[in-house]
């Protein structure tokens, strides 16, 4: 969600699809608050991240149990 909204903030008040779509392929979004990997997009590339990482709920709490993969 905060991805949609700093793209949309960026984009202007006058937004649309297309203005959207061409703000997104232009920006970078570093790691998040919640450890997220980081994600950019393109006119080919519409996935933002191909890193991934296992968590799992540990006494009522995500805990990570793996680092980042990309294969």
């Amino acid at each position: 969600m905060d991805m949609f909204l700093q793209a949309a903030s960026k984009a202007g008040p006058n937004l649309t699809t297309d203005s959207f779509i061409k703000t997104m392929e232009s920006m970078s979004f570093p790691t998040d608050i919640f450890g997220s990997a980081p994600a950019t997009y393109s006119a080919t590339k519409h996935l933002g991240s191909t890193a991934w990482r296992l968590s799992q709920v540990q006494d009522g709490k995500w805990k990570v149990v793996s680092e980042y993969h990309t294969k």
